[in-house]
């Protein structure tokens, strides 16, 4: 029982051993796991940055090279009467290479001559009384900021040899067209470009090859009814947007999530913004994830594996120390726990009664053995009895010692009496063959045997009347056997 218990100690022991490697090799694992997936997310959303940063400022190159293409359109005009025949068929060549429309000249009263013939006074627009003060002008939208044709105007001052503001040249543009063409390249086109104001308007909003996620006017309202962005990430966009700052955010709606990013345009305090789906920003380094999914893969397998081979390897040997903790360590037969316990077993699950015989076996004279021939011819002729006993009864029967020259067999499926008494004359016989090198005087055994169920139902009783028959044979002289009778 105590070697049982250190046994299991010991395999408690192992077990936390086992567990703690195996944990430490998962949380490596997934520790590696989960630091590439996050180094794969800032450099998608680094990327995604920095597309829209550069994206920002080719917007804003192109937007001046208007203003200047403008500028000389107007020096050129302002060399002879701006309202001439040959400036008011310019116009129509303007509109005819470039992709401005409705342009126009505007005198210093505000009257505007478009290229179609027509007149206006625009002396009211904002965009006109900024250009007449020198200032290049990009207004805000004409028309409704979620249309697909979101139109703005651009115009310039024209000046005269003097360099005196005699009038003002200007154009509409579809700043929505303009963004599908600068953010076509970014992502294979399947992003979303668009301009807002510092206040959440959309100024210009356009899906380059997908489907529009936002509905509304007003991009504030929008995160904030379909509670796309937290309130903290909410506020700070807003707090960025006001200070002219950029960023981005990860918008979750719909069951899919998009990384927008967003930088100033540095005209009309505007926000060059590009959202693209997540998956599409980390397709670059699909490779990669897909690499970390098999090496982990691999590692949990192999965990299993190692899981797997440790328990057979252990289970493997914890069977084999349950045997030897049963096993008498001198003699290769069961202990003398393991006999009691089996026995006992045995008769208490044997429902049918069948008949059984329990022998006890003692070594005759072995103190006079040791003292003439020694303790290790001792154990040699306790060697022989163990050997001598597993050979003679059979696989099922349950043989072994009780301690010192003290054996036990249980002999089950007894036919009939009498095959009680020629085992037990086969056995004494056996037991007088013995031949030890160096061994002087002769070996037998005494035999002692109760029946079962005749004598008794459990081991204990079974064992008592078995000592008895024992010390009857010792009394007739030993050498022999005794069947115990009532």
């Amino acid at each position: 029982m105590k070697r049982q218990i250190v046994y299991r100690t010991s395999f408690k022991s192992y077990l936390k051993v086992m567990i703690v490697f195996v944990a430490f090799i998962l949380v490596c694992s997934f520790s590696f796991f989960f630091y590439v997936q996050n180094d794969i997310k800032e450099k998608s959303v680094d990327k995604v940055v920095t597309s829209t940063e550069k994206q920002t400022e080719s917007f804003k190159s192109y937007i001046n090279v208007q203003y200047r293409y403008l500028e000389g359109i107007g020096n050129y005009m302002s060399s002879q009467d701006l309202f001439c025949d040959n400036n008011l068929k310019l116009l129509k060549s303007v509109k005819e290479y470039t992709k401005l429309e409705n342009i126009a000249i505007i005198d210093l009263n505000g009257e505007s001559h478009y290229d179609n013939g027509a007149t206006k006074n625009v002396a009211h627009r904002q965009y006109f009384q900024e250009a007449i003060k020198g200032n290049r002008v990009l207004s805000d939208p004409l028309s409704s900021s979620v249309s697909s044709k979101t139109r703005v105007i651009l115009a310039v001052p024209i000046y005269d040899q003097q360099k005196q503001i005699v009038g003002v040249l200007g154009g509409s543009y579809d700043i929505g067209d303009l963004n599908k063409i600068i953010f076509k390249e970014v992502y294979d086109g399947q992003g979303t470009a668009c301009i807002i104001s510092k206040d959440g308007e959309l100024i210009s909003y356009e899906a380059i090859n997908s489907k529009k996620f936002i509905n509304s006017s007003n991009v504030y309202d929008y995160f904030k009814q379909y509670q796309v962005l937290s309130s903290k990430q909410l506020s700070r966009l807003k707090n960025n947007f006001t200070s002219q700052k950029g960023g981005y955010v990860v918008i979750e709606g719909n069951n899919k999530k998009s990384y927008m990013a967003y930088y100033p345009l540095k005209i009309n305090d505007w926000m060059m913004c590009y959202s693209v789906d997540v998956n599409k920003a980390k397709e670059p380094y699909t490779f990669i994830i897909q690499a970390e999914y098999q090496l982990l893969a691999i590692v949990i397998v192999a965990v299993l594996v190692l899981l797997f081979t440790i328990f057979k390897l252990n289970n493997k040997h914890q069977k084999k120390l349950i045997h030897i903790a049963k096993m008498d360590a001198l003699t290769g037969i069961k202990n003398k726990e393991t006999l009691k316990s089996e026995i006992s077993t045995y008769l208490m699950s044997n429902k049918e009664k069948t008949k059984g015989a329990l022998f006890m076996i003692d070594v005759d004279n072995f103190k006079t053995v040791n003292d003439l021939n020694g303790h290790v011819v001792g154990d040699e002729v306790l060697k022989h009895f163990g050997t001598i006993l597993k050979n003679s009864f059979d696989e099922h029967d349950i043989v072994g010692r009780a301690g010192g020259d003290e054996f036990i067999v249980f002999m089950k499926n007894i036919e009939d009496d009498s095959v009680v008494k020629l085992k037990a004359e086969e056995l004494c016989n056996n037991i007088r063959s013995i031949k030890i090198p160096k061994f002087k005087g002769n070996i037998s055994c005494s035999i002692g045997i109760s029946l079962y169920p005749l004598h008794g139902y459990d081991f204990k009783t079974l064992y008592s009347l078995a000592d008895q028959a024992l010390y009857q044979t010792k009394d007739h002289g030993k050498n022999g056997y005794t069947c115990y009778q009532e």
